[in-house]
C-alpha cells in the first residue's frame, strides 16, 4: 500500500515503489522517488561508478554485501558488509566492485545539476573488458574440429547411513544416475555451451555406453563423427557418489590399446576431410588409444599444411612423447605432464615449462590447479595467471573447459595472452559446478 498526503508536492513512481535503472557498474534501484535519494546500488566486481563530487548534497552509503574500494580524495579505504561511511559535499569519491556488492545510499535531496564528474564509469580495465567482450561475442562465428579419446562420465548418487556387515564398507541407498560426455567429447560439449560451431572425431565401441554417449553428444549440439569398433568397448568413468558431492569410488571401464591399422586410416581420412572447413584443431589426448604417436604426427603436420592452429591437450607416458608433439601452436600439460615430458623428476613447474618450450619451439601453457596457469613460451618471459576460483565443487573436466576456450580464441585469431586470460576465467567458474560441466558465453562474459 502506499499513501501520499494531499497537500504533498513531490512526485513518486507510479505502479512500484521501486525504479531500476541500468549503468556500466551495475544496476541503481530508487526508492520511492528520486527527489529523497534513497536507493540501492548494484556495483559489479571489477566496475566502479564515476569519480564525482556534489557541490552541495551530503550522502551516506551503507554496504549491505561484498567488499568495496572507496576512493575519498587521496584516501582510498576497503569497506565490508556493515560498513558505512559519510561523505560530505564537494569531497571527489568513488566505489569499485572488490566483489558483486550491494550498497545503500541516502541524502536528503538529488538533483542533477549537483554533480559534477571528472572520470565516467565503468569496467576498471576497460580496454581489456571491450576487446575480450568482442571476442566473446564472435565466439558463435568459430568452428573448431575436435579430435581425441571419447569416454561417458556416470555418475551414480545416494545416502550413505551405514556401514555393511559384510565388510567396512559404506552402504550406498541409491537414487540418481546421471551421464555426461567425457574426456575429448567433454571438451566439445564445452565448445557447443560457449556458442561456437563443433565437430568431434574419435572411437567408440558398439555398445549401450558408446549410444548413450551419441545420443548425449546430439542433444547437446555437438556435430559427431565418431567411428564404430566393433572390437573395443566405450570408455566410461562411473562415479559413486554420497550427498551432494563426495565421492566414494571410481569405476574405470576403458580401452588403451591402439586401434587397428584400418581404423586409423579411417580417422585420418574423416580428420583430412573435416579440417577445411574448420578454423582450428584440437587434439584431445586421454591415453585411451586414439593417439598413437603415429597418428598424433600426422594429425599435427596436417594442420600445418592446413596452416590451421592446432592446440595439443596431452596425456604423456614419458619425454618420447615431445618427438610427437613437435609442430603444435600450444600444448597445455599439467604440473606432472610437464614432469614426464621434460623428463627431470625433481623441476620446478617453470624449469619443466621451459625445457619443453625449447623441445618444441612452440608456447606451453602449464595448467597448475589452484596456483593458476603459467604460460611458458619459447622465446621471452613467462607469465603467470592467478587462479581465479571462488569455491571449489568439482574439477572433473576443468581442463576441457580450458582447451575449449583456447582453441575458440586462436581460431579466431585472437592474442594467446587473451586466450589464457579467458580460459583461466572460465575453469574458475566450472570448478564451482558439481560433475563434468559447462559454461555458456554469456557467463564467461560476467566474469570479465
Amino acid at each position: 500500500m502506499s499513501y501520499v498526503h494531499p497537500r504533498s508536492r513531490q512526485s513518486f513512481f507510479s505502479g512500484s515503489s521501486i525504479h531500476k535503472e541500468k549503468k556500466k557498474w551495475g544496476e541503481e534501484h530508487w526508492i520511492v522517488n528520486k527527489e529523497y535519494c534513497g536507493k540501492k546500488l548494484l556495483l559489479k566486481k571489477n566496475h566502479h561508478c564515476s569519480l564525482h563530487t556534489h557541490k552541495e548534497k551530503d550522502e551516506v552509503f551503507y554496504i549491505q554485501k561484498g567488499r568495496v574500494l572507496l576512493e575519498l580524495g587521496k584516501e582510498r579505504r576497503q569497506l565490508t558488509p556493515g560498513d558505512f561511511v559519510h561523505i560530505s559535499a564537494k569531497t571527489p569519491h568513488r566505489f569499485t566492485g572488490i566483489e558483486d556488492s550491494e550498497i545503500f545510499e541516502f541524502s536528503t535531496t538529488h538533483r542533477e545539476d549537483d554533480s559534477f564528474r571528472t572520470e565516467y564509469s565503468g569496467h576498471v580495465e576497460q580496454q581489456r573488458y571491450d576487446r575480450q567482450a568482442a571476442l566473446i561475442r564472435s565466439f558463435k562465428k568459430c568452428s573448431v574440429l575436435v579430435v581425441g579419446d571419447v569416454m561417458l562420465d556416470t555418475y551414480l548418487s545416494g545416502s550413505v547411513n551405514r556401514i555393511s556387515p559384510e565388510a567396512p564398507i559404506p552402504v550406498l541407498h541409491f537414487k540418481e544416475k546421471m551421464s555426461f560426455p567425457g574426456g575429448a567429447a567433454n571438451a566439445a560439449r564445452n565448445i557447443a555451451a560457449l556458442g561456437a560451431k563443433v565437430t568431434l572425431i574419435g572411437l567408440r565401441g558398439k555398445d549401450a555406453p558408446g549410444a548413450e554417449l551419441d545420443a548425449l553428444l546430439k542433444r547437446d549440439k555437438v556435430r559427431t563423427r565418431l567411428l564404430t569398433d566393433p572390437q573395443r568397448f566405450t570408455t566410461q568413468k562411473q562415479r559413486v557418489v554420497a550427498g551432494s558431492s563426495h565421492q566414494i569410488v571410481r569405476l574405470d571401464f576403458e580401452e588403451q590399446s591402439s586401434p587397428s591399422p584400418a581404423q586409423s586410416r579411417a580417422l585420418l581420412r574423416s580428420i583430412e576431410r573435416e579440417l577445411p572447413k574448420h578454423d582450428v584443431l584440437l587434439l584431445s589426448d586421454y591415453a585411451k588409444g586414439v593417439f598413437s604417436p603415429t597418428t598424433l604426427r600426422a594429425c599435427i603436420a596436417l594442420a600445418r599444411r592446413k596452416k590451421k592452429p592446432v592446440i595439443l591437450d596431452p596425456k604423456p607416458f614419458d619425454s618420447s612423447y615431445v618427438a610427437s608433439a613437435r609442430g603444435v601452436t600450444l600444448i597445455t600439460p599439467n604440473r606432472r605432464e610437464a614432469l614426464l615430458l621434460s623428463g627431470k623428476a625433481n623441476a620446478s613447474s617453470l624449469q619443466s615449462g621451459k625445457m619443453l618450450a625449447r623441445a618444441l619451439k612452440s608456447d606451453v601453457l602449464l595448467t597448475l590447479g589452484a596456483e593458476g596457469m603459467l604460460l611458458v613460451p619459447p622465446r621471452g618471459a613467462p607469465k603467470s595467471f592467478p587462479a581465479l576460483v571462488r569455491e571449489v565443487s568439482d574439477v572433473s573436466g576443468a581442463g576441457d573447459t580450458v582447451v575449449a576456450v583456447l582453441s575458440i580464441i586462436l581460431g579466431l585469431k585472437g592474442s594467446l595472452l587473451d586466450a589464457v586470460d579467458l580460459s583461466n576465467r572460465a575453469a574458475g567458474i566450472v570448478v564451482g559446478k558439481a560433475g563434468t560441466a559447462t559454461l555458456t558465453d554469456a557467463e564467461l562474459l560476467e566474469v570479465l
